[in-house]
């Protein structure tokens, strides 16, 4: 009886060590194909070897080495070396799927042991794992199946989350249209909540500190990009931003004019004077009247600007540059006068674009607004081969309020946290602003061709 017992006991031990390696197996299959699917199969870096070692037995390089060595260390051209050629040619298939299934196998032990310290469980049933994909090098999606368990538990153990995975949560919601599926948005490493410029920063003129991101400094030549949109929502940060660039390109480019238009009733306007209103390359507008009317200037400078980099016969205006300097030795050189005075660069720095094309009753004319509009749309057309440069704050990015073919000559975008995934698709072309921790000020998305780096913008002080 006791030898029976045994027997049953080994038996019923195997069939789960094969139930279990069934189910391992079933879950490499299911990683290989959604990784295909998804796009998530690096080929190159898990097929290049296995790959290379096919073609040389293939090619029947293990002959050839043999011969010349000497030796009988090779495969005879038949099935068993086909068969190793074709194993050869698919394992890094092979090896991908491993390696997910293995890693998902950890995560789920992890999970459970995650849930039974948080006590996050619903009648006995853990939460289920869907899938855990990259948002980008640092931050990551997780998603769970949580029938019974409300959002709200999930956010009162956060901080017990995050120190069970040694991770940052940025943010947790359940889809609108089904509220027993949760998503986590956390990252390996975390950014700083606040972070001021160093004053020993060295700049070109031009260039614009956007912040720091999970490894580096992020800056650009806005001379080189043209313009910028800069979006997000009350309080996330986008005024503080305009007013940072406003003053650095003041500090860092005595040459230019820098006008700041403040839609705000001139709230913004009086804390960018306090610090850089001494310097000549600042121009304020306070409020709506104002900046509407300079607005409506811009289309006869722009043309101005364009004949006289023209009459040069320069193609942009850094050949402009080029030429009026070679003109200015020249003139030192003789008794003649300079034809023209030299163009300064401009920016033009707008806190909330939204405002010009507004149709609601006011004091301003209609054709003013009009003007100030056109402008706007043709400084985003030609206003880089000029030296005028837009950079435009906005709460909603979208085709109600404002002008779309400015936004698509818009190349650099700073997008801090969205309220909805629609207005993040928006601005960006992706829900990844919906996704920001909205406690976190100053947090955003930089966008500069395809590459979307999360950073901390810099604080005005």
């Amino acid at each position: 009886m006791k030898n029976e017992n045994k027997l049953s006991t080994t038996e019923n031990a195997f069939i789960d060590q094969v139930i279990k390696a069934l189910k391992f197996f079933w879950e490499v299959g299911k990683e290989i194909v959604l990784g295909i699917y998804y796009d998530r199969f690096p080929v190159w870096r898990y097929c290049s070897v296995g790959i290379l070692s096919a073609y040389y037995f293939m090619l029947d390089l293990d002959i050839t080495v043999a011969n010349f060595f000497g030796t009988n260390w090779y495969f005879e051209p038949n099935g068993k070396k086909a068969f190793l050629v074709l194993f050869l040619a698919t394992s890094g298939v092979l090896f991908f799927g491993i390696e997910k299934a293995v890693a998902k196998t950890h995560l789920l032990e992890r999970l459970k042991k995650c849930f039974d310290y948080c006590d996050l469980k619903s009648g006995g049933i853990y939460p289920s794992f869907i899938n855990d994909v990259a948002i980008d090098d640092y931050v990551r999606q997780m998603k769970l199946y949580v029938p019974g368990i409300p959002l709200f538990k999930f956010e009162q153990k956060k901080n017990e989350l995050e120190a069970h995975f040694n991770a940052n949560i940025v943010k947790m919601f359940t889809e609108d249209n089904d509220k027993s599926r949760l998503n986590i948005i956390y990252s390996i490493r975390d950014l700083p909540r606040k972070v001021l410029p160093d004053e020993a920063m060295v700049l070109d003129p031009g260039e614009i500190p956007v912040g720091k991101s999970y490894d580096t400094d992020v800056r650009f030549n806005i001379k080189e990009v043209g313009h910028m949109l800069v979006a997000g929502q009350t309080g996330g940060g986008k005024s503080n931003f305009l007013k940072f660039v406003t003053a650095t390109l003041c500090s860092n480019d005595s040459d230019a004019e820098v006008h700041f238009l403040d839609f705000k009733g001139g709230t913004e306007l009086t804390s960018v004077s306090g610090k850089v209103g001494h310097l000549k390359s600042f121009k304020g507008y306070d409020g709506h009247k104002e900046s509407i009317e300079y607005l409506a200037t811009l289309d006869g400078i722009l043309s101005a600007r364009l004949e006289e980099i023209k009459k040069t016969g320069a193609k942009d205006f850094d050949e402009y540059l080029k030429r009026y300097a070679k003109e200015k030795v020249a003139v030192a050189d003789s008794s003649e006068t300079t034809r023209s005075l030299k163009l300064n660069r401009m920016y033009i720095v707008i806190d909330e674009i939204a405002e010009v094309y507004l149709k609601g009753k006011d004091d301003i004319p209609k054709e003013t607004k009009e003007a100030a509009r056109r402008s706007i749309n043709r400084i985003a057309r030609q206003g880089r081969s000029a030296a005028m440069h837009l950079i435009a704050g906005t709460q909603k990015p979208d085709s109600q309020s404002f002008d779309q073919s400015v936004k698509a000559n818009m190349p650099a975008v700073l997008c801090f946290p969205m309220v909805n995934q629609v207005s993040s698709i928006a601005a960006l072309g992706t829900k990844r602003a919906f996704d920001l921790d909205i406690e976190a000020k100053g947090r955003a998305i930089f966008k500069y061709g395809p590459k979307l780096t999360e950073v901390q913008t810099y604080m005005f002080e």
